[in-house]
């Protein structure tokens, strides 16, 4: 089967592996669509501390069951993949931080989305793969797995129906972040980015959009928001997120950072004022679920703005990093 390789910063090559076999419990998948995520891109463009060369990159799949050893799935079936679950074991699972799981990765896809054929464990078969409805197409599937990111930042946050939210970055994760919150009952929604396309996507969400290319943010908002999300991995921009919040408020770093990135805040402010801070990355299986189950009543006209072939994914990663269309999807033949 044809899989795309990361060698490099700025080099992927395309090249032959053999077709995963699979063990009982398992189902071996072939993929229909993968969305490019901002992991990928910034892996492409300078690399990752956790990505070894021949790393297939892609974890947000859908595709069709081709082999099956589980007694709940057969060939046929329509399905949209996480890329892997929790063991429900550790300590960290027993407290319910399903993110922070000890054995996460132990149970993958593999290899990545970026793959003519997945091979699914067991564990994630039962936790997270769901069926699609015949109106979901698979390149709209692909959007399962960003969307239940944004719910467990959104969550994090406890973002409630008539809290004030300024998102910061104007990214998939942040035009998906304003979506959701909208369908939350948050309100006023700020959006800010500094490309004209994607603010004029979130402007159908958000109360008012702000191109801090064109304006201070500071000179904009001022201090008093419920809820600040981060969403764009700029140290700068998580050190000015304090400004924003008002008393008893939130803020949610996120986006990545580069690695030994530092930031300065204002302890005071925190302790009298009662802000909390949190981080999330991932995605718990009720999030995967709630995502899978909101994704036909969301209005996402417009946000695929490209797809491409897997040869055309390199190509892709450049024009993504430029902030060139909002979200890029790999179609596989067949789709």
């Amino acid at each position: 089967m044809k899989v795309l390789k990361y060698i490099e910063p700025r080099k992927m090559e395309i090249a032959e592996m053999p077709r995963p076999e699979i063990a009982a419990g398992e189902v071996l998948v072939q993929t229909r669509a993968c969305g490019v995520c901002a992991t990928d891109v910034k892996t492409f463009m300078r690399g990752h501390p956790l990505i070894q060369a021949g790393t297939v990159l892609g974890h947000e799949t859908s595709g069709v069951i081709v082999e099956s050893k589980n007694q709940d799935w057969r060939a046929g079936d329509r399905v949209v993949v996480a890329p892997y679950a929790p063991c429900g074991a550790c300590e960290f699972c027993q407290r319910g931080q399903f993110t922070l799981c000890a054995h996460l990765w132990d149970a993958a896809i593999a290899p990545g989305g970026f793959s003519e054929f997945i091979r699914v464990p067991g564990r994630v078969v039962q936790q997270a793969m769901f069926r699609l409805p015949d109106a979901i197409d698979f390149v709209t599937a692909s959007l399962v797995e960003p969307l239940a990111c944004c719910f467990h930042g959104l969550d994090a946050l406890q973002l409630k129906c008539g809290d004030s939210l300024l998102i910061i970055g104007d990214g998939p994760m942040g035009l998906m972040q304003t979506m959701l919150a909208r369908a939350l009952g948050a309100t006023p929604i700020i959006l800010a980015g500094m490309t004209p396309e994607r603010l004029t996507w979130g402007a159908r969400h958000a109360d008012r959009v702000i191109n801090v290319a064109e304006q201070n943010l500071s000179d904009v908002v001022g201090a008093g928001m419920n809820k600040v999300m981060v969403s764009v991995g700029d140290p700068r921009v998580a050190e000015q997120a304090l400004a924003f919040v008002g008393r008893g408020g939130a803020i949610n770093f996120f986006a990545g950072l580069p690695r030994d990135s530092r930031v300065t805040l204002d302890p005071n402010r925190i302790h009298y004022e009662q802000i909390t801070l949190v981080g999330t990355f991932g995605f718990a299986p009720s999030h995967f679920k709630r995502a899978m189950d909101a994704l036909a009543t969301l209005d996402l006209a417009g946000f695929i703005t490209r797809t491409v072939a897997l040869n055309e994914l390199e190509n892709a990663f450049a024009d993504s990093a430029a902030f060139r269309g909002i979200k890029t999807v790999a179609v596989f033949e067949g789709n």
